[in-house]
């Protein structure tokens, strides 16, 4: 049994996760904290590589390397599967891109977790999130933010991280920003392999905060610091990735169960985003979004009506 496990989806960015995995063995002050780091892999890693990363955590006090190689790729499944391959209290997730500059992360999320037992949630923040006034203003009337740093717009969009860079203090939250995020494995509990969180699982942080909240509080701490180098996707997946922030979104709505009201405003962003894209003559995204908007007035309502019922 550990205290921590830490869970990496990855896919074929080797260099990233070397990245990521050199400044986890970087961190200090657990000389009382049993960790295990598993890796979840929808690509291939060569034994040499693997071998690097037992001996970086070998520099920790008491911590171990799993590897798990999918079948089926996505990140939402890399999730919900690494649950069955871990014991640890807390699940600390990152993606593979990013990197801990504080030696104390870890022990900073610890002792957030011990200051009130009601926490079964704890993020961090990403270096540089900003957003100037006439930025925060237009993310509000597009609704993809919200006027309060820990709420989610009125179409479920997490615009509003880009007003963490502005707290000191630690905050209570409907969502974390998925590169650097831990739960109360316990908490977690009621996720579902959801067929339509594919390959392109947008908004799968959102989803693991809000069955998590189910439990207990959500907050996020300004002095869990990392950088998230963010590597780039493909300009050609725009499209599948559009979609799927519309259809993703959509489902989500019907998690919260939500009213109408967050319906309307998630085709407002949606038809904003798409105006966007046409400006930026992306017309691989304007497409995917077209589609998604389609999705949301026309959904198919009883096709994955088992995964909607608590």
């Amino acid at each position: 049994m550990h205290d921590v496990s830490i869970v990496i989806p990855t896919r074929n960015r080797i260099s990233d996760l070397t990245l990521c995995i050199e400044s986890i063995g970087r961190q200090t002050e657990l000389e009382d904290v049993s960790i295990e780091l598993l890796i979840v892999d929808d690509g291939e890693i060569e034994d040499s590589v693997l071998a690097h990363f037992r001996k970086v955590l070998a520099q920790m006090p008491d911590a171990e390397l799993h590897y798990y190689r999918k079948t089926k790729p996505g990140v939402w499944l890399s999730r919900y599967e690494a649950l069955g391959l871990i014991d640890g209290e807390i699940v600390l997730s990152f993606d593979d891109d990013a990197e801990l500059d504080d030696p104390l992360y870890i022990r900073r999320m610890l002792d957030t977790y011990a200051s009130d037992h009601s926490i079964v949630g704890v993020g961090g923040i990403a270096k540089g999130l900003s957003s100037s006034a006439s930025g925060k203003l237009l993310g509000r009337l597009t609704c993809q933010m919200s006027a309060s740093p820990g709420r989610l717009s009125a179409s479920t969009l997490a615009g509003s991280l880009l007003l963490w860079g502005e707290t000191d203090n630690i905050f209570e939250t409907d969502f974390f920003h998925g590169c650097n995020m831990s739960f109360k494995r316990e908490s977690l509990k009621d996720m579902k392999p959801y067929p339509w969180m594919t390959s392109y699982a947008v908004a799968d942080d959102i989803y693991m905060c809000h069955l998590a909240s189910r439990y207990g509080k959500l907050v996020i701490n300004p002095e869990m610091k990392i950088t998230h180098h963010e590597s780039p996707s493909s300009r050609d997946k725009a499209g599948r990735v559009a979609r799927a922030t519309a259809v993703n979104h959509y489902y989500l709505l019907n998690l919260r169960k939500a009213p109408v009201k967050n319906y309307a405003a998630l085709l407002w962003t949606l038809t904003y985003l798409t105006g966007k894209s046409t400006l930026k003559r992306n017309f691989n995204a304007v497409s995917g979004y077209a589609s998604g908007i389609w999705f949301v007035l026309n959904p198919r309502k009883n096709k994955y009506r088992e995964f909607m019922l608590d």
